[in-house]
Parts: structure tokens; C-alpha cells; sequence
């Protein structure tokens, strides 16, 4: 099974019927899989090409000056430097998908660098210095605005595909309060032999807690989806793109909750690269992905919307704020 792979510009630029048909195709693939692969979203190849020399530069710093600007553990919002083994995904996934009694004991073979909007004064981000790194943020911020373009434009395809009010879902994330953010992940070389052990891998089967996450992903794949033909967490399939300027884009727990279930949050990992063999050579090779998490604002209500409960059904999600919620997931997390 291979993921659907969408032309966005059919949905900004089309006409009327080429716009119906993109939100239909773009909602039938995020309800059978939580996923879906977009082309032409609006960030031109070259953006991308060079968000990943960023990204590269960023973590060949040394590791003070990292250190320097680390993220504390806590539940607040995520801001700076997080060494490898910082997070732990295996904990904001408790539904027995692991099989492992205790998940304290796993751990993330990741490092990242994670990114909020310029709008934020309550949390505003840690950089690392220009005369370090000169340029990098500068270029992180126009990108971040990119970004929001792009998942406005998916939110307002869903909101032609379910057929509500124009700015149902994206009068929730606007830029003014956006509590979106940015994480460039390194993915260190690492033996094979550790993940064996059953205790350490790049990253555990989770969810994301945001709205919707778009992801580029460099030439060295790994990320794979919960096939839903099987029970839950059973399967994954691998997300095949040998192209790092396709976006993958997948539901996150917010969007869950907005709809209703209607839309379920997209279960993933990240695991061994599809196209190599270096399991059976013992070494996997260094990789790189930037998720976007397009969250709602920060003050949003995230309850069950009205739009979404059909004549019949309750409502399954209790109304809380956006932060709220976050906070109580990540708590799990760090």
C-alpha cells in the first residue's frame, strides 16, 4: 500500500471542480490513513534544499554551543536545543501499542532544535548566536511563515471537503497567536545493534498533538504509518518518497478532537531506512526531517466543534484550551 500523493496547487489555484476534487481526495486519504504526500504546497524545492543545509549546519555546531541554548524539561512550549534521548515518544503513546510494561526505559535516538512563531512573547525562542550560525535565523523565520501558509491552505481543503463555514478549522490558527512550531531533527548514526535491544530506536510509535504536521524528510527515509487494515499498532508501512521536497503531511491528536473522531490522528515511528541495507552491515546512516506542527492558538478552545457532531451524536471531547491540553501531553513526554 502506497500512500496517495496530491497536487496542492489544484486546490490554490484550480477552479471550482478541481478544488472539490483535491479536499475529496485530500479527506479520503487523511481518513484511511492519517497520511497523505502533497506536491507543489507552495515552498519552492530551493527553500527546501537549503532548509536542510541549515539544518546540517546547525547540529555540526559544538555541542556547548547547543547546550547553550537547551530547552529545559519541562511541559512548557518546546524552545531550543534537546539533546539526543531529551524526549521520549514511547510515553504519549499509552495504549498498550508497545507491549512494554514500563516505557521509562525506552528512549529516542534523536537530537532537535525546535522553532516558535516570532509572535510569541511568552515563550520566544532560543537562537544560536550570528556570529555562529549568521543567517540561520533569519532564514528559519521566513520559512516558519511558509510553513503557515501551507497548512492554512490544507485547513480550508478540509473545510471544503466536510462542507463547513469558511474558517471553521483555520479561525483557530491564525497567525497573530500562533502557537505553531518548528523542529529540525538529526537523527545520529547509530549501530544496529542498540536497536535490538529492544530499549532505544529513532522514535517510538506516537501521535502528534497538534492540528496537522507537515514533514520534509532528506534522502535517508525511516518514517512509517500504522497500517489500519490490522489492530492498532500492529503494522506499519513504510512512507516511500525518494523526493525531500514532497510533503508528508498527517492528522494530529487536535485535529482528532476538533472533528469529532472523524478525523483520527495519524499513528507513526521512525525506524530503518527502506532503502538500504545497513541492518545486515550493522550501522544505520545519519538522518534528517523537519516537521512543521501547525497547533491551534494557544487560547483556542480544542472540545468537539458543533460543525463536526453529527444530528444523533454526542460530543466525544471536552472543551479545554489549546495550551491545556498540550501541556498535559507533554508532561508525559520530558
Amino acid at each position: 500500500m502506497t500512500l496517495p500523493c496530491l497536487d496542492l496547487l489544484l486546490f490554490t489555484q484550480g477552479d471550482v471542480t478541481q478544488r472539490q476534487a483535491l479536499a475529496s481526495q485530500l479527506l479520503a486519504s487523511l481518513t484511511d490513513h492519517g497520511f497523505v504526500k502533497l506536491t507543489k504546497h507552495g515552498i519552492p524545492d530551493r527553500k527546501v534544499h537549503e532548509l536542510f543545509k541549515w539544518s546540517e549546519a546547525f547540529f555540526a555546531l559544538p555541542p556547548q554551543e547547543k547546550l547553550a541554548i537547551a530547552h529545559p524539561n519541562t511541559s512548557e512550549p518546546q524552545r531550543g536545543f534537546s539533546c539526543v534521548g531529551a524526549e521520549n515518544t514511547a510515553r504519549l503513546y499509552r495504549k498498550g501499542v508497545l507491549n512494554i510494561a514500563n516505557v521509562e526505559d525506552l528512549r529516542d535516538c534523536r537530537e532537535h532544535m525546535d522553532i516558535g512563531p516570532l509572535t510569541d512573547r511568552s515563550f520566544p525562542n532560543r537562537w544560536p548566536s550570528e556570529d555562529k550560525l549568521p543567517g540561520f535565523r533569519a532564514f528559519m523565520e521566513g520559512i516558519f511563515s511558509d510553513f503557515e501558509t501551507v497548512a492554512n491552505a490544507i485547513m480550508a481543503a478540509l473545510e471544503t471537503a466536510f462542507s463547513v463555514p469558511t474558517g471553521t478549522l483555520n479561525r483557530l490558527i491564525t497567525h497573530s497567536a500562533s502557537a505553531s512550531e518548528l523542529r529540525l531533527n538529526h537523527y545520529p548514526e547509530m549501530n544496529a545493534a542498540e536497536l535490538k535491544t529492544g530499549h532505544i530506536n529513532r522514535t517510538w510509535p506516537h501521535f502528534d498533538l497538534g492540528v496537522i504536521s507537515l514533514l520534509f524528510q532528506n534522502h535517508v527515509s525511516g518514517l512509517e504509518f500504522e497500517d489500519r487494515r490490522f489492530p492498532s499498532g500492529e503494522k506499519f508501512l513504510k512512507v516511500e518518497s525518494n523526493d525531500p521536497c514532497e510533503m508528508i503531511v498527517n492528522v494530529s491528536e487536535t485535529l482528532q478532537r476538533l472533528t469529532n473522531g472523524r478525523l483520527r490522528a495519524g499513528l507513526h515511528r521512525v525506524g530503518v531506512p527502506q532503502e538500504s541495507d545497513e541492518m545486515a552491515q550493522g550501522l544505520l546512516k545519519e538522518r534528517f526531517s523537519v516537521p512543521f506542527f501547525c497547533k491551534a492558538d494557544r487560547n483556542a478552545t480544542v472540545g468537539s466543534l458543533k460543525e463536526f457532531v453529527r444530528p444523533g451524536e454526542k460530543a466525544i471531547y471536552e472543551d479545554m484550551s489549546a495550551i491545556q491540553f498540550h501541556q498535559s501531553r507533554l508532561k508525559s513526554a520530558y
